[in-house]
């Protein structure tokens, strides 16, 4: 059952924490956190070290300032000066070429720069993000064993261009093969990459979902218009032009609202073209993370509705999914695995069977005030077990593994 293999925490120690007792039972273990992104921007890394420094020593290291006032940390650099050689255009991408990785992970103006800051510290456990840190992590100081916490499928995480098939995608298999297997423990996202990462490289990674905090919410009354609404960034390898069209196919009595990252982008703006004349479609201006769920609140269903045009988007069980339970929304989805899983499991949406216009809209033909409601109950129903203070958990006992192995 998918919650029993996902959801639930797994080691007994967990339990003691609910009480305040720490990770090693005796002392406080350090843990680093490592970044090689604005930290404050990394969701998953929040989670972690909001979880972790009620029982652990914790030290943050990525680019920009401290994300917490009581965690220490340790600002890296994110354009660090290169020298000699290494500033003739091309080297890098020279050493990609003839695949000279080692040599590429040594000269990395970030790795050296970051080493110098971390080398002289030791922690009983590091935390890694993606694996181009891993090179990185593995030559600092640590007790204990490093977590790396790979999030997508890395080998084809930005498959879509020609050139970083060519140039990225090798050197990250490189280190999925090589360098992944070594460490004491991975997690990622969904079941499908934890799948491919197994079928592919040989290593298990442990499962810990994109969950929303948990927040103290009921849900909305309903009425005609039924309320829809969609969050995220206008990236066109999701397609979200197909809810915008689903909508101005049914004739069913809804309103779509998009909150969407105005990026600048054509693809915005295509998207913006294509939902005028239809009044019921409106794009609102994007609020801070901190106030979406909220927001969201104010609606009745949200479509997640991803193209799978890439093996991430095919597999993928993003932030946006659970913000809507969170919300307690009904949710519409294609037929993505991960999605489906959970939108089978707890009762809280439909599935469409396709990914294209027409399928949705025959699904937001069908739309009833009582069907909607009781996936909004069903949200309401489930929003403990479904949000992050419970996926957080399962990276607590896969630390104390490492700690006490």
């Amino acid at each position: 059952m998918l919650f029993s293999s996902i959801i639930r925490p797994r080691l007994k120690l967990l339990l003691s924490m609910t009480n305040g007792e720490t990770l090693s039972q005796t002392s406080r273990p350090r843990i680093l956190v490592l970044t090689h992104t604005p930290i404050d921007r990394e969701p998953r890394a929040l989670k972690q070290v909001t979880y972790f420094k009620s029982f652990a020593e914790v030290t943050t290291a990525g680019f920009g300032p401290a994300p917490f006032d009581d965690v220490a940390h340790i600002e890296l650099e994110s354009s660090p000066r290169t020298e000699g050689l290494l500033r003739i255009p091309g080297v890098y991408t020279g050493l990609l070429a003839i695949r000279a990785y080692r040599i590429f992970d040594a000269l990395k103006p970030r790795n050296r720069s970051a080493y110098d800051r971390l080398k002289n510290d030791t922690w009983d456990v590091i935390i890694t993000h993606d694996v181009h840190t891993l090179a990185l992590a593995r030559k600092l100081n640590v007790n204990k064993g490093i977590l790396v916490d790979l999030h997508e499928y890395a080998p084809r995480q930005n498959e879509s261009s020609r050139l970083w098939r060519l140039l990225i995608a090798p050197y990250f298999r490189w280190i999925c093969r090589t360098q992944v297997p070594q460490v004491a423990a991975a997690t990622t996202v969904g079941q499908g990459i934890v799948d491919e990462y197994r079928r592919e490289f040989g290593f298990d990674a442990t499962l810990v979902v994109n969950a929303t905090a948990y927040q103290e919410l009921t849900p909305g009354p309903i009425s005609e218009p039924i309320r829809l609404v969609h969050s995220g960034i206008p990236a066109r390898p999701r397609k979200l032009e197909v809810m915008i069209d689903a909508v101005k196919q049914t004739s069913a009595n809804v309103t779509l609202d998009l909150y969407l990252i105005k990026d600048g982008s054509a693809y915005y703006d295509e998207l913006v073209s294509r939902a005028s004349g239809d009044s019921r479609i409106r794009f609102m201006d994007p609020v801070p993370y901190v106030d979406l769920v909220r927001t969201l609140n104010g609606y009745d269903v949200g479509l997640s509705v991803l193209a799978p045009s890439t093996f991430n988007l095919a597999w993928c069980l993003p932030n946006k999914f659970f913000d809507f339970i969170q919300a307690r929304l009904g949710v519409i989805v294609g037929p993505s695995p991960e999605m489906v899983r959970f939108v089978e499991e707890f009762g809280v949406g439909t599935v469409a069977d396709d990914f294209g216009a027409a399928a949705l809209a025959r699904v937001l033909d069908s739309l009833t005030i009582e069907e909607v409601t009781a996936w909004k109950q069903a949200s309401h129903a489930n929003a403990r077990v479904l949000s992050s203070e419970e996926q957080v958990k399962v990276w607590g006992s896969v630390v104390d593994k490492i700690l006490t192995s």
